[in-house]
């Protein structure tokens, strides 16, 4: 199991942090150490209705896991586990990355999500005319492009034709191909701002001028229209792998295509057939999608090209194989909360989670009461000279430099704190860049690094839920080295260990009488009663091929399978000896099986299943060693309290 996700598994059964605990009531004591009832309660009311094994609520035997749990972490702890250098630094970097998900404006993010569900369900076409300014430019150059984008604006407001205005003043590169078209788009393709723009414009409309990080635009919109939803569709496949060619996979395609002409019913050909196993279980059925959601634009393409449900595809090549696809159901696009968390992942990536950046340090201002030092911000425009872009600055001594900038709680900052963030090359500069907008810049990203990192340092203790999260890790990780290190790594070095493990209940792994056989398909009884007659004349299977199978047309198809007793599930009446014949129907379907060979029960050997022996062998240990534990710390439950919250917890 992967490392992470073995961490949160123990935390979901187990975890819960406890709070600073005054005179509450022990349920427990592990080596003198007390644990609560109440983070019993807690954790046990969080996990039981997501707990699938009955044993484990039961309170006793949830309890009994319990124990074994806190046992384990003291085992840790004496071991010196929380001290390790590797330990501390995992858990940092999964309090930081944990943090970011604390670093942001719920509301506004929220309100984001929702609009871009909105503007999902629709795409528009929309020409636009560019004129370039970089972010920093000065007043003269930013004044100069917008005069220009107002003058284009104004000439197609007087009657001239967009696209010819857009050849005379556009500066994006791709208007002498497009005539400034930019085709069919949605939600997440243009940066923020030009898509709200587009959004707020209406068909035929001409929007105002406004800004993107590129310069101004102004757009059109010509035409807007409702997006495609989903699709769910059924697919046998024929694999082409190392022991099927491509002209193989094809005539066995073209075999099941065939069976499907006759009426044989699509799900018991998927189930017998396919070579997709996640899908052949469920006769075929993939889960619907959407456009661009496979990895195959073919199979895409012609699933969505099916109009009526049941239709089928002619057999389609994909790098996977061939395939035979069949339309089970069209659906209308995906509701908001089908597509909530998608949206989230996307508003973070995108270039309006700027806006919830904003929001959320506006938040922190006020939590801290922090205010715009201008006295600050002039200062430095004054006294930062305009060659510092090219020779640097040499910074004079000045007693301004310990002057308060700010204050964050007990925390100061001072000018000169600002000074070396500059320094710090966290700021942009372009050409483009001049004093005043540098030190402006340089002042709202110092103000916003710092109350961020204020907050972040100061999670745990402003936020109870981040705190309990991280508690629940800082365990869980420890947890898995202690296992690593006791039984798992343990477990797979002990070569010997593991050998006399399986000796000693070897019998323990037998596999059970197995029949090799020989399966005939058919939709047509005479077909099989064919087969058979065949079959009991001693035919080969090779034989009865070439008599059933004429030319091109493929009556029955042919495989060899194994059925072991006990696992594989055997039809009704199936008969268990070498050379017999059962029939079995299925809809219009019917499967004629003859077994070839019986295959006695036998003990298998430690090579073939030593990856189950491996996990026994690791259960068997750590049984062992919990043993060991019980006997090292002492355990001692408070049976008055066990009394209380069994009372509690079964109301």
């Amino acid at each position: 199991m992967h490392k992470k996700s073995l961490i949160f598994f123990f935390g979901f059964i187990f975890f819960g942090l406890a709070n600073a605990q005054q005179e509450e009531e022990v349920l427990l004591t592990v080596d003198n150490s007390p644990v609560y009832i109440s983070e019993f309660k807690r954790v046990y009311l969080k996990n039981i209705d997501l707990v699938k094994d009955d044993s484990q609520k039961d309170i006793d035997e949830y309890l009994e896991l319990f124990i074994n749990y806190k046992l384990k972490l003291r085992e840790a702890q004496a071991l010196g586990l929380d001290k390790k250098e590797s330990y501390l630094k995992e858990l940092n970097g999964y309090k930081k990355q944990l943090a970011a998900g604390y670093l942001t404006d719920t509301r506004t993010s929220e309100a984001l999500v929702k609009e871009a569900y909105n503007r999902s369900q629709e795409r528009i076409n929309a020409s636009h005319i560019l004129i370039t300014v970089s972010p920093n430019a000065s007043p003269k150059d930013t004044t100069s492009a917008y005069q220009k984008i107002t003058e284009a604006r104004d000439k197609i407001n007087n009657g001239e034709k967009f696209e010819d205005v857009a050849k005379t003043y556009s500066q994006d590169p791709s208007v002498s191909k497009n005539n400034g078209n930019l085709g069919w788009f949605s939600a997440f393709r243009m940066v923020y701002s030009f898509e709200d723009a587009a959004y707020k414009t209406k068909v035929g409309e001409l929007s105002k001028p406004f800004r993107t990080q590129f310069g101004y635009h102004i757009l059109k919109v010509h035409k807007r229209e409702k997006r495609l939803g989903e699709v769910s569709v059924a697919h046998i496949m024929v694999a082409i792998n190392d022991s099927r060619t491509d002209e193989e996979a094809k005539a066995r395609v073209k075999e099941i295509s065939q069976q499907l002409d006759q009426g044989v019913p699509f799900a018991s050909l998927a189930k017998q057939y396919s070579d997709d196993p996640s899908t052949a279980v469920d006769g075929g059925e993939i889960r619907r999608f959407s456009q661009g959601a496979l990895n195959s634009e073919k199979f895409e393409k012609v699933a969505f090209s099916l109009q009526n449900k049941g239709e089928l595809s002619e057999p389609v090549k994909t790098k996977y194989g061939w395939h035979i696809i069949k339309l089970l159901e069209k659906h209308p696009l995906q509701s908001f909360e089908e597509q909530k968390d998608e949206l989230i992942k996307k508003v973070k990536r995108d270039s309006r989670s700027k806006l919830v950046t904003t929001s959320f340090i506006n938040s922190l201002k006020e939590k801290y009461s922090i205010i715009r030092n201008q006295e600050a911000v002039d200062y430095f425009k004054e006294v930062v000279p305009d060659s510092i872009f090219e020779k640097g600055w040499d910074v004079p001594k000045d007693e301004y430099l310990n002057k308060e900038l700010f204050k964050i709680k007990k925390e100061l900052y001072t000018y000169n704190d600002f000074i070396k963030f500059f320094f710090s090359k966290k700021v942009r500069v372009t050409k483009d860049t001049n004093v005043p907008t540098f030190v402006e810049e340089a002042y709202s990203q110092f103000e916003a690094s710092t109350l961020l990192t204020y907050y972040e340092k100061h999670l745990e203790e402003d936020n109870q839920d981040f705190a309990n999260v991280i508690g629940e890790y800082r365990d869980g990780l420890l947890l898995f080295d202690l296992m690593e290190s006791k039984i798992w790594n343990t477990s797979k070095t002990d070569t010997v260990g593991l050998k006399k493990f399986y000796e000693s209940r070897k019998e323990a792994y037998t596999q059970n009488e197995t029949y090799k056989v020989l399966k005939a398909s058919s939709s047509k009884l005479e077909n099989i009663e064919k087969v058979k007659q065949l079959l009991e004349e001693q035919k080969s299977v090779k034989e009865i091929k070439k008599e059933i199978n004429k030319g091109d047309v493929v009556l029955v198809i042919f495989s060899e399978e194994e059925l072991e007793k006990g696992i594989d599930e055997f039809p009704q009446d199936f008969l268990a000896e070498k050379d017999k014949i059962t029939v079995v129907k299925e809809e219009n379907f019917i499967t004629l099986i003859m077994v070839k060979e019986i295959l006695p029960s036998k003990i298998k050997s430690f090579e073939d299943i030593k990856g189950e022996i491996i996990n026994d062998f690791q259960e068997s240990l750590e049984n062992d060693w919990l043993d060991q534990l019980k006997t090292k710390y002492s355990v001692k439950v408070d049976k008055k309290s066990l009394k209380k919250i069994k009372k509690e917890l079964s109301k």
